[in-house]
């Protein structure tokens, strides 16, 4: 009988150590878990009425008629940040537009872009700069390509940022949105604890000038321009190119593109060292030539920078 009762006073100590370090688990976990904002509608306006966010001019015919939707979200890799810690920010963009052109078409004739911000004023005193969107990179073509009626596009985009020192303390809702405009994606609620002594700050996107993967049929060697840009190819084109631009490198940098087939699996690892100096880099598969045959189908890369994934994009393989 002693026996039993002792057994259960053990068997109920451990399930009270168990709560206790449950409990703790809990309140630690927010300060690592990811937070993401709510998905929402950032902005649905007319494509091409005063030039609409990101895009320019068109010829070749009449102006179009069209809307552009865009939506998206914000996620903060923690919940709760200290002054010295590296926030990494993630932008998820989903952008559609139906267009409407006249009979003899319509070019793109010049694309403008986005400048996104992350509204942190109230604990930085300022709002940071994350980075540019080229209206390309919105749209899936270039200047001088036709309009198509349907685009249908995902972009997304990771940054970084030193808490500095001289952050206040408290919590705060963060979003992020574009320049100059009232487009913004819903916020997210964040913690700044600990020190609020002066410290330089530090701003870095992974590659700066970096500004997000892009795909193209071909590109300028000579030049480093990408020719073509499309997330969709055929079987019967001659290439498919993983292009990316940045600021001239000020020492040696590790790339490398995985290729991902529509089973999901690894189809190809392949690395680069950057040296310093470079401004852009182009991984391309020659579709014909290659060694093993491409299937039809959604295929996916991971660009990874120096072990860290900096930009995933998607593109359709068809059967030409």
């Amino acid at each position: 009988m002693n026996d039993t009762n002792s057994g259960n006073k053990k068997l109920i100590s451990g399930f009270i150590i168990l709560l206790i370090i449950g409990g703790s688990m809990g309140f630690i976990l927010p300060s690592t878990s990811a937070v993401t904002s709510e998905n929402n509608i950032i902005y649905d306006v007319p494509l091409f009425d005063n030039y609409g966010p990101a895009f320019a001019t068109w010829s070749g015919g009449d102006k179009p008629l069209g809307n552009a939707l865009l939506k998206g979200t914000i996620t903060l890799d923690k919940e709760q940040y200290n002054p010295g810690d590296k926030a990494k920010i993630k932008l998820d963009l989903a952008f559609s537009a139906t267009i409407i052109a006249c009979e003899r078409g319509a070019l793109m004739h010049e694309l403008g872009y986005d400048t996104w911000m992350l509204k942190t004023e109230k604990f930085l005193g300022f709002d940071v700069e994350l980075g540019e969107i080229e209206g390309e990179e919105y749209m899936g073509i270039g200047n001088g390509q036709e309009i198509p009626p349907l685009v249908l596009r995902n972009i997304s985009h990771t940054y970084y940022y030193d808490i500095p020192d001289s952050a206040s303390s408290g919590s705060y809702d963060v979003y992020a949105y574009i320049d100059g405009s009232e487009y913004q994606t819903n916020p997210v609620k964040i913690t700044i604890s600990g020190s609020t002594s002066t410290m330089d700050y530090s701003f870095d996107e992974g590659l700066p000038g970096f500004s997000g993967l892009i795909l193209a049929k071909d590109f300028d060697e000579e030049n480093g321009e990408a020719i073509g840009i499309s997330d969709t190819f055929l079987t019967t084109d001659t290439r498919i190119c993983a292009f990316l631009e940045f600021d001239p490198l000020i020492s040696d940098s590790n790339l490398e593109w995985n290729w991902y087939d529509p089973s999901g699996n690894l189809f190809i690892e392949d690395f680069l060292l950057a040296e310093e100096g470079w401004d852009w880099a182009c991984y391309y598969i020659d579709i014909q030539d290659y060694e093993k045959p491409l299937l039809p189908g959604e295929w996916k890369i991971d660009l990874i920078y120096n072990g860290e994934v900096l930009d995933t994009k998607t593109f359709t393989l068809n059967t030409g």
